[in-house]
C-alpha cells in the first residue's frame, strides 16, 4: 500500500479543569519528551493492571477543557479488536491520546496521514504501534499462508500487509508461532513508520520523535513494549 502525509503545526490550549477534573492519571507535561510520554503509558498500563483505573471519574464536565483544541501526548496505532482500547489499557482520560485503528494494525494512506497530523500539527512525540495476541487479522493471514483458507478478496486490504510479518515468524521457528507473528506485525509497522514521511523521520532524527512497538497480552491486559 502506498502512503500519504501532510503537515502543519499548531498549540492546543489547555486549562486547570482538563488537568485536574477527571484525573485517569496524572496529567502529563505540557511538551513532554518522547521518553517522559513512554513513562506515562507505562505507568498507565501498570495502574490498569493493577486496579487502579481513575477512567471511573472521566465525565462530560471534562470535555470542557478541550473546547480550544486538543494536545495529546502519544499517537497510539491500535487494532480495532474490541478487547483493545487503548484509553482504558494506558488509564488515559479526554484529551491524551490520538488513536488510529483498524483490524492488525496496520498503516494504509489515511492511517498514515493522521499520524502525521498529530505529529506535526498535534506535536504528538511518541507513536505506538500495539498489537495483541490472539488478533483475529493475524490469525487469518496466518491461515492463508498455512493453505487452510484462501484469501477473500474483500479482506485483502486487512490481510495482505500481514503476511510478511507471518513469513518472518514462520522463519524464527519460535514454540509461539502465532505470538511471533503479533509482534513482528507490530514491528514491521513501526519500522515503517520510520521511512514512510520525512516529516516522520526527521523528527526521530531529531529527538522529537520516538516510534516504538507493543504488544498487549489479551490474558492480562499488560502492554509488553518491544526492542
Amino acid at each position: 500500500m502506498g502512503f500519504l502525509g501532510f503537515g502543519g503545526r499548531r498549540r492546543a490550549a489547555s486549562s486547570s479543569h482538563s488537568s485536574t477534573a477527571g484525573a485517569a492519571s496524572p496529567p502529563p507535561p505540557r511538551d513532554p519528551t518522547p521518553e517522559e510520554a513512554l513513562a506515562l503509558l507505562k505507568a498507565g498500563n501498570e495502574a490498569f493492571v493493577n486496579g487502579r483505573s481513575q477512567l471511573g471519574h472521566v465525565t462530560a464536565d471534562d470535555l470542557a477543557g478541550l473546547q480550544d483544541g486538543q494536545k495529546p501526548f502519544a499517537v497510539i496505532v491500535g487494532c480495532a479488536d474490541s478487547r483493545t482500547p487503548p484509553t482504558i489499557l494506558f488509564n488515559q482520560g479526554l484529551g491524551r491520546l490520538f488513536i488510529v485503528r483498524v483490524a492488525g494494525n496496520t498503516v494504509d494512506r489515511r492511517g498514515l496521514a493522521s499520524i502525521v497530523y498529530a505529529v506535526r500539527n498535534l506535536g504528538c512525540p511518541l507513536v505506538v504501534v500495539m498489537g495483541h495476541t490472539g488478533c483475529g487479522a493475524v490469525a487469518a493471514a496466518e491461515a492463508v499462508v498455512d493453505g487452510k483458507t484462501e484469501l477473500d478478496p474483500s479482506l485483502e486490504e486487512m490481510i495482505v500487509p500481514i503476511i510478511p510479518a507471518v513469513l518472518t515468524a514462520r522463519r524464527t521457528r519460535r514454540n509461539d508461532i502465532a505470538v511471533a507473528a503479533v509482534e513482528e506485525n507490530a514491528r514491521r509497522v513501526a519500522a515503517k513508520l520510520h521511512t514512510s514521511d520525512t516529516s516522520l523521520q526527521q523528527a526521530v532524527d531529531e529527538g522529537r520523535l520516538m516510534i516504538v512497538a507493543c504488544v498487549k497480552e489479551l490474558h492480562s491486559g499488560r502492554v509488553r513494549f518491544l526492542d
